[in-house]
């Protein structure tokens, strides 16, 4: 029994396999890193089936009458991959106008389009790394591979026409170099451009080509092979990819040849075997059959309870949201998908199928275009609620340029040659005839800059900061970083031009050596040492999280403050502050919260105190030094005489 034959049970439990790691990723579940890779097991069945029923079509056993149609192909498709998407895009649009922020609403129209027409994994590509993305804007981020797949099949169905038609006795040689062509792409460029490919087609076809691959290879020995210890690796395989592979390693890539060998073994070799009847169990075989449905909901679910309470997830939120999803996923298979897949539905002409669902497609473009070129917004947003929204984007205003001087004096650690970028005449030329103040940081260094600059313009406020590094005396980091570090140590430092250091960045307790040594060596250089504290930080950007108060007229829920990790870090600082010498340790998190469990949220003039998560605005940093003023000036409003430096 082959691929595009008869109905094969196990290959739903493979399914099953798949889509449960996914959703637990998801979900947030610590214990299954890997769950991400289901994806790539999905691709592997896809391309399995698929190439199945293309094959047989192409190339008829003798008394077959089926031939190929691609209009019939593309037929098929509609009714697989339509009704449950368009009726998972209209939920998400209305629960995305009842609950998402103005920013949010704002990127959906795109998401909307993108996911219509399948080209979600270019959108996502040029916008979000998946790993990192914030999933309270990115209902439909999910949408990606499915736009691979139907990518892969405008392309493949024709490329296999042609293989019939003038190369059918090497087919599986084509099929190997096209694997083969796709694998080494994906090695390449996850090396290089990991996003790249993460998202694009030509660095996952070789995923569906495996897939493929195996189905020609059956038909052509007119059968599937069964062997319990070929299944048996398959499942291994599978099963420890979801555990031991995690979103730090490059990925796709040789990391992905697992899983997708896995898959290939499984579906291969698991028929009449062990690993074959416990796939073929009746609680696998129907999660794989609402597999689609399942995939298709359970992100959008996850997003908006995340919207709507801001936090991350608990174990118990987390299983009444896997047991949403499945209701849905259950009801959408039961009534949107299968009233689709019924003979007299199939019987249909492709032109009475085909021209309702690109009719579908467009309108629903049609509502992602609008939405997206005319700011649609179905429920009217409070304008105080979009105002504080428009604060997640102030990393590409100039309030941000003008506050961490990015390009200039601020750069990217892990950037090659970014150390070229940075400007010391600029930067850090001391003045002679004034107090020679110096900013020593990573991005939670450079965001006080300006406001140190501000506070005391007698003084010539310098700064040498990189992002993903703290620039201190001592401790490894990315050669950009080492370069700025030893300029600074070794240079600017000993040459007795420098009157006071102010140290800030995002502390870690493993970081705190460092910041030891550091202030150590400048008291022994006789240099001023300020050291600045750990802000406050929030689960998600705090614009987002306040501008949904605003908007739905509720009190800010400050359970999304992770208070009690940063201040175990701010107490160890301070130790190790006032233990090695500095002359004064700014607490920024009493600043903002004093002894209350509620901080400060905005500054005097209405802009939240931080634009994502922890990096304070203009309008925040110059609010603390104003609050903690008292504490700065013995060291940094006073120029010192010209003997004293």
């Amino acid at each position: 029994m082959s691929a595009g034959a008869k109905y094969l049970p196990h290959v739903d439990g493979i399914r099953a396999l798949a889509v449960l790691p996914v959703v637990l990723f998801h979900l947030g579940a610590q214990w299954i890193p890997g769950g991400f890779v289901g994806v790539d097991t999905f691709f592997v069945i896809s391309g399995y089936l698929i190439t199945g029923i293309l094959w047989r079509e192409m190339d008829p056993e003798p008394g077959d009458t089926r031939r190929f149609s691609i209009w019939v192909f593309y037929q098929r498709r509609a009714l697989r991959i339509l009704p449950a998407l368009v009726i998972v895009l209209a939920a998400t649009v209305v629960m995305s106008a009842l609950v998402q922020t103005p920013g949010a609403q704002a990127s959906l129209g795109m998401q909307v389009l993108a996911a219509t027409l399948f080209v979600s994994n270019f959108y996502f590509w040029q916008n979000e790394d998946y790993f990192a993305a914030d999933p309270s804007s990115l209902p439909l981020l999910h949408t990606w591979s499915l736009a691979v797949e139907e990518q892969f099949y405008l392309i493949f169905p024709l490329l296999l026409l042609v293989v019939a038609r003038w190369m059918k006795k090497r087919v599986l040689v084509v099929l190997t170099a096209v694997i083969a062509l796709s694998l080494l792409a994906s090695i390449f460029v996850t090396s290089t451009e990991p996003g790249t490919a993460f998202y694009l087609l030509p660095t996952r076809a070789w995923e569906l080509g495996a897939g493929a691959l195996l189905a020609v290879w059956q038909m052509r020995r007119r059968g599937t092979a069964s062997n319990p210890w070929i299944a048996s690796a398959g499942l291994a395989l599978v099963i420890a990819s979801v555990f031991l592979i995690d979103k730090s390693m490059p990925f796709p890539g040789t990391v992905a040849i697992a899983p997708v060998l896995g898959a290939v073994l499984l579906i291969g070799w698991a028929r009449a075997t062990w690993v074959g009847r416990v796939l073929e169990l009746k609680p696998l075989l129907y999660v794989g059959k609402i597999s689609y449905s399942l995939y298709l909901w359970h992100w959008p679910v996850i997003v908006f309870w995340r919207t709507v309470t801001g936090n991350a997830l608990d174990p118990i939120e987390m299983a009444g949201l896997f047991a949403a999803s499945f209701l849905l996923a259950a009801a959408s298979t039961a009534f949107v998908e299968r009233p689709f897949r019924t003979k007299q539905v199939r019987a249909l002409s492709p032109r009475r199928v085909l021209i309702p669902a690109t009719a579908v497609i467009l309108l629903c473009a049609t509502v992602g275009g609008v939405w997206t070129r005319y700011h649609f917004t179905p429920i009217p947003i409070p304008a105080a609620a979009q105002e504080i929204a428009a604060t997640a984007e102030y990393s590409e205003s100039a309030s941000y340029r003008e506050q961490f001087r990015r390009g200039t004096c601020f750069f990217s650690g892990k950037e090659t040659g970014a150390f070229g970028t940075y400007d010391k005449d600029v930067c850090a030329t001391p003045d002679p005839t004034a107090l020679n103040v110096l900013v020593i940081g990573d991005s939670h260094g450079a965001m006080w800059w300006r406001a140190f600059d501000l506070a005391y313009p007698d003084a010539h406020v310098m700064q040498a900061t990189a992002s993903g590094c703290f620039g201190l005396a001592a401790g490894g980091g990315e050669a950009e970083c080492l370069e700025l570090r030893d300029w600074v140590w070794n240079e600017l430092i000993p040459s007795g031009e420098v009157d006071a250091v102010v140290l800030a960045g995002r502390w870690q307790p493993d970081s705190l050596p460092a910041v030891e040594r550091s202030i150590e060596t400048l008291a022994s250089e006789g240099i001023r040492t300020v050291v600045m504290g750990p802000t406050v930080e929030y689960d998600g950007d705090l614009p987002v999280l306040l501008s949904r108060s605003v908007q739905f007229n509720t009190e800010f829920d400050f359970g999304s403050l992770r208070i009690h990790q940063r201040d175990a870090v701010n107490a160890q600082a301070r130790v190790v502050a006032d233990t090695a010498g500095a002359d004064a340790y700014i607490d920024v998190i009493d600043a903002l919260c004093g002894t209350s469990p509620e901080c400060v949220l905005q500054a005097p003039d209405g802009t939240p105190m931080q634009f994502d998560y922890g990096h304070l605005t203009l309008p925040g940093t110059e609010w603390v030094i104003d609050e903690v003023r008292d504490q700065l000036d013995p060291y940094l409003a006073v120029t010192p005489a010209a003997d004293e430096r």
